[in-house]
């Protein structure tokens, strides 16, 4: 059996941090990826796993009122071609690259552990993230300081399938 490693797919290296001195003192190899191919490729190896992803929230943008609306429309354009923003911000592209890496994790490594941690409350967010295949959604109002005990225990069962398996 290899190592054991913990996959950290996020863009800050925050989570990653937190979960340096586990790793160090389980003797786990601490991996981050940053692209999803990367992350599906080391969940492939025939060792004990866990992946973490950082979620985006969506952060909403401020709607404008009728009259506000009004001031900053060119004359003669109506009110109903004004909506979203075509172009996504980064933190909704983050959101969706980290949904997809989750949904292909849990049709590829059905058995694999993930952890979603999420930085901000967004219920809906939180039950799209167990339909994928979420092990745990780790997101206020819980601590972030949990998510090493979190992996920890995620980890040793994954030790654990290793050990018995044919």
């Amino acid at each position: 059996m290899q190592y054991p490693q913990v996959l950290v797919y996020e863009t800050d290296g925050m989570l990653a941090a937190m979960l340096r001195a586990t790793a160090k003192e389980k003797r786990w190899a601490l991996r981050e990826p940053r692209k999803p191919a990367s992350c599906l490729r080391l969940l492939g190896s025939l060792c004990p796993s866990v992946l973490v992803i950082k979620m985006a929230s969506y952060a909403p943008r401020a709607s404008l009122s009728g009259t506000d609306l009004k001031s900053v429309l060119p004359e003669g354009e109506s009110q109903s071609t004004v909506g979203r923003i075509s172009n996504p911000s980064n933190r909704e592209k983050e959101q969706v690259h980290s949904l997809e890496l989750l949904a292909d994790v849990h049709d590829q490594f059905p058995d694999a552990a993930v952890v979603v941690v999420a930085d901000a409350e967004d219920l809906p967010l939180s039950h799209v993230a167990w339909d994928l295949g979420a092990s745990y959604v780790l997101g206020p109002p819980q601590s972030r300081q949990l998510l090493p005990e979190i992996v920890t225990g995620l980890m040793e069962d994954a030790i654990d399938k290793c050990k018995f398996s044919p």
